[in-house]
């Protein structure tokens, strides 16, 4: 019974190692973008959903010049700029820009928008944490 558990143990052990050690095996080939318990205006993200999750991707191609509509997102996203550059502003100010390779850990139930100021299309992967049934985005209505 004895060698049972301590083979068990090793086993474990081993497992633990191996996984350890796959990583630094390819330390050179991934690299860490972001990991994050907070969004882009530095407030902590509300609790994970709790029914069943869904992931959803977009890609989003923003032409020069334009602003997208005001909207909140009623679950957790990250959009990953793929090119150029896009400002995102939340109601009442705050803003920030962000360029090609940069991750956007996006707003949850607030009211924001983002807007490509520049010359050249604004292009986005955008990933979202959320739910069966549940929108990606909720535009505010003009009042």
């Amino acid at each position: 019974m004895k060698l049972a558990i301590y083979s068990r143990l090793i086993f474990s052990f081993g497992i633990a190692f191996s996984i350890s050690s796959y990583a630094d095996e390819y330390s050179g080939i991934t690299t860490l973008i972001i990991r994050s318990g907070s969004n882009w205006t530095g407030s902590v993200l509300p609790s994970y959903l709790t029914s069943s999750p869904e992931i959803a991707v977009m890609r989003y191609v923003i032409p020069p010049q334009t602003a997208l509509p005001v909207h909140k997102h009623p679950a957790i996203n990250a959009a990953y700029v793929v090119d150029s550059e896009i400002t995102v502003v939340q109601e009442g100010g705050i803003q920030r820009n962000f360029k090609k390779g940069d991750v956007i850990i996006e707003l949850v139930d607030q009211w924001h928008y983002g807007m490509n100021q520049g010359s050249k299309p604004v292009e986005l992967v955008v990933f979202y944490a959320t739910t069966k049934d549940l929108p990606l985005a909720i535009r505010k209505s003009a009042s």
